[in-house]
């Protein structure tokens, strides 16, 4: 091996250590809550310290499809009534407080995506549209259209989402901008579809690196303006095979990389989920789940804890499990791991990867979780 690359990976640790991270980020006082969507017409909210479901909200439509959390992370946004409504639930009094009809005469109309555009009154709505003749059906090509709130009317209609927002936009968690990640981190104006500022992540911040690909969400949950910290990505500059992880601080002031902190090798593990503190994060790897599936098994799953301080294995443990769970979940304080998938269970290991109960909710739902801090 030349001088060269001998050198090279102790001047990569040298740049890494330099810029060490500040501690993990503090979360807001208050309560965390789990929320739920079942079948048919309910979205639960759950308490993950009691383990039990404390209220539920009613659709108004009938069965509920997708939910998501507004930008603000206040309020649920679902899609009920065969596709064509759109209801608004409150999280804090877990009440339906709006709803929003896209039906329209002579036509089957289908909502299948929402984008919340910044500043907040508008949405972006992806809608499918059949035509009802008097004999037959035609099937109208998807549209996006521009959605006024207040007004409850469509505007704007477009074949698809302006190319400068059209994949990995986030409103950023002031509300005013997009913040586009791709490639790089881009700032979009609205208003103009503009690029207004970038932060080089396809840039090598020093010759020989590769470029950083955020891995996870927000350990801020989406709500510092000043800044953003996800794990990220990079392949190896020496060992091609081989891809390195770490923690990556952004600067949405200065527009900017704030600080890095490289770990090593990443694990072949997928769908992080954080404790409050950000101090453990839990995943898991299917290896093997096939292989004990053909041998006539239930499939396995490894769950893969990981310290978001130091970056290190806690504890990787392979577990035989009913088919179709996910690590859907960790609880507040990272002593619990929630698995769901199929039905009308959450199965409950704890911090070791022992398992230790399983809780019945009221009705099946999806098998997906979102974790919101009051």
């Amino acid at each position: 091996m030349s001088a060269a690359a001998c050198l090279l990976p102790a001047l990569l640790a040298l740049a890494a250590s330099a810029q060490d991270p500040a501690p993990a980020p503090a979360r807001a006082p208050g309560k965390t809550w789990f929320y739920m969507r079942m079948w048919p017409d309910k979205v639960a909210k759950y308490d993950p310290e009691k383990d039990e479901v404390v209220k539920t909200a009613t659709s108004h439509h009938g069965t509920g499809y997708d939910i998501e959390l507004t930008w603000d992370r206040k309020r649920l946004i679902q899609v009920t009534g065969q596709r064509s409504f759109v209801e608004i639930v409150d999280l804090a009094t877990m009440e339906v407080v709006e709803e929003h009809s896209f039906e329209r005469d002579g036509f089957i109309v289908r909502v299948d995506e929402i984008r919340e555009i910044p500043g907040g009154g508008r949405w972006y709505v992806k809608l499918d549209e059949v035509e009802k003749k008097l004999d037959h059906f035609v099937v109208k090509d998807p549209q996006w259209a521009e959605y006024d709130l207040a007004e409850r009317k469509l505007g704007k209609r477009m074949k698809e989402l302006p190319k400068a927002i059209r994949r990995g936009a986030h409103v950023s968690p002031d509300g005013t901008k997009w913040h586009v990640f791709g490639k790089d981190l881009v700032v979009v104006d609205p208003k103009t579809l503009r690029e207004e500022g970038k932060i080089e992540l396809s840039k090598p911040i020093y010759s020989g690196l590769g470029p950083l690909t955020i891995r996870s969400d927000d350990f801020y949950d989406w709500r510092n303006p000043d800044g953003y910290r996800f794990l990220y990505a990079m392949r190896d500059p020496v060992n091609k095979k081989r891809t390195l992880m770490g923690l990556l601080d952004l600067d949405m002031k200065g527009l900017k990389i704030a600080s890095r902190v490289e770990w090593g090798s990443m694990p072949k593990v997928g769908g992080w989920t954080f404790s409050d503190d950000r101090s453990v994060a839990v995943g898991q790897a299917r290896r093997g789940e096939r292989e004990s599936q053909s041998e006539g098994r239930d499939p396995e799953i490894t769950f893969y804890s990981l310290d978001l301080h130091t970056g290190k294995k806690l504890k990787e443990t392979r577990v035989e499990v009913r088919n179709g769970l996910h690590v859907a979940a960790v609880s507040p304080d990272g002593s619990k791991i929630y698995l769901a998938g199929r039905g009308d269970e959450l199965v409950v290991y704890g911090r070791d990867h022992a398992y230790l109960k399983t809780v019945r909710l009221p009705a099946e739902f999806d098998g997906w979780i979102l974790d919101v801090r009051e």
